[in-house]
């Protein structure tokens, strides 16, 4: 017998009896909308814990810090830490520690910051650590000793404050409009100084010619803007990023100039290492350690936290499983008691040579097609509860269609996420099941003696 064949059987059998197929149908629905929906549940706590710990800071980031004076990070440590397997950067930092420092522009210095949050990196580190440059270019490498480039702080232009004005009214202070009552970025003054398109200059020492410091004065020249992120440092928000090299020629001249004794090689405050993988983190982290330095990194938050996401998963998945499993024995039910009522069907079958392997199939592709209707249709009434459950749960007001296309499949705050894979595993795992359920009934099908089938009523 063709396959083709088969099929129309198949189906002509479950038309046959269509309040009963309804009704088994129903309960693979219903097993296979609440294995998607609780699992969709778990799914929507890991994606709420990714955003979250993601605005902690770079999951794949360690942060390297001196431990004892014998164990600082060199040149040698940077090396060292670029060699180690499964990292792709390294990030080391360095400040002007212990040294007055200043920046002033303008005619006659008008414009000046007595402090400046100033961190040294390596160039590349911009592209691979993720620094976001919303204005201008990356810096150069190292200058020529004439002038240094520099990106700036989000804000730093506000660090600025106008020597020609009276004390009290010569800075805006922008935290009050953006942590205070006008909360509103784009109410904020512009700054005194166009950062971009102005001439700064940069004072290591107090420039106080009647000190007995002695000051070392660059010139240097803003090329970008920097967004701001604090997990890569405050630097970013009101300070001065600048290649590691240059801080180490102002410290060194600095030093000569005040014959301050150079203690063996210049070494980092700290460093941030970049993991390929979230997995790899740990062990990373791990080889660090040995190496004598302390570390820092979203791993011990992280390995918890999922652990406990991965737990509720499983929690949740086997709720709705044991949903699957009542609408499995539905279909088994289903299937003996088709096979009971088509003995003489069956006993006809047998007589006319029909093979073994035939009938067999038969009720195997009668369970698959109630286990792919009913997983096509639970699949469906998935995405239907899962938009409710969003809609019930969201505080967001639905004005538009962006707005509620948002609220549905774009927020990381859902209560309920499905996957594309998600629902297709779902319809391959109920015809799976059906297939499973119909088993017993077929090979009690095939043990059915023609003679006493085709006798009975």
């Amino acid at each position: 017998m063709k396959i083709n064949d088969l099929i129309k059987i198949c189906i002509n059998n479950l038309f046959r009896h269509k309040s009963r197929t309804i009704l088994t149908v129903l309960g693979v629905i219903v097993g296979c909308c609440s294995v998607v929906i609780m699992i969709s549940f778990g799914i929507a706590m890991k994606i709420s814990q990714e955003s979250m710990l993601a605005e902690m800071g770079d999951l794949q980031i360690i942060n390297v810090y001196n431990s004892r004076d014998d164990i600082k990070i060199t040149e040698k440590t940077v090396e060292s830490l670029e060699s180690l397997e499964n990292v792709t950067g390294v990030n080391p930092k360095m400040r002007m520690n212990d040294i007055m420092t200043s920046v002033s522009a303008g005619e006659s210095g008008r414009f000046k910051t007595d402090y400046t949050n100033i961190m040294g990196i390596k160039k590349d580190a911009i592209d691979t650590f993720g620094y976001e440059i919303t204005e201008g270019r990356n810096i150069h490498s190292s200058s020529d000793g004439n002038t240094i480039e520099a990106l700036a702080g989000k804000y730093f232009a506000y660090s600025l404050y106008d020597t020609q004005r009276p004390s009290g009214s010569n800075y805006i202070d922008y935290w009050s409009y953006i942590y205070g009552d006008n909360n509103e970025s784009e109410d904020i003054p512009d700054p005194y100084v166009d950062v971009l398109n102005t001439a700064f200059e940069i004072t290591l020492g107090d420039p106080d010619p009647n000190s007995s410091d002695k000051a070392v004065t660059k010139k240097f020249k803003i090329v970008g803007i920097l967004e701001e992120d604090y997990s890569k440092g405050s630097e970013t928000s009101d300070g001065l990023l600048v290649n590691s090299e240059d801080i180490k020629k102002l410290i060194k001249e600095y030093n000569l100039l005040n014959n301050i004794p150079q203690k063996g090689q210049q070494s980092y405050d700290n460093a941030a290492v970049k993991v390929n993988d979230i997995k790899n983190v740990k062990e990373v982290e791990n080889k660090i350690k040995d190496m004598g330095f302390y570390t820092s990194s979203l791993e011990s938050i992280r390995e918890p936290m999922e652990k406990e996401v991965r737990q509720k998963q499983l929690m949740f998945a086997g709720l709705g499983i044991v949903s699957l499993f009542v609408a499995a024995l539905g279909i088994m039910n289903t299937m003996i008691m088709a096979i009971s009522e088509r003995k003489r069907e069956i006993g006809v079958m047998k007589a006319l040579g029909c093979l073994v392997g035939n009938i067999r199939t038969m009720f195997l592709l009668e369970a698959g097609f109630i286990g792919l209707i009913g997983g096509i249709l639970g699949s469906l009434v998935s995405f239907v509860v899962s938009a409710i459950i969003n809609l019930v749960s969201t505080e967001t007001e639905i004005i538009d269609w962006n707005t509620l296309y948002t609220v549905l499949f774009v927020n990381t705050d859902r209560v309920s996420v499905i996957p594309v894979w998600l629902a297709v595993s779902a319809v391959v795992f109920s015809v799976f099941v059906g297939v499973a359920s119909g088993y017993y009934p077929a090979n009690s099908a095939i043990k059915v003696s023609a003679l006493d089938a085709i006798r009975s009523e």
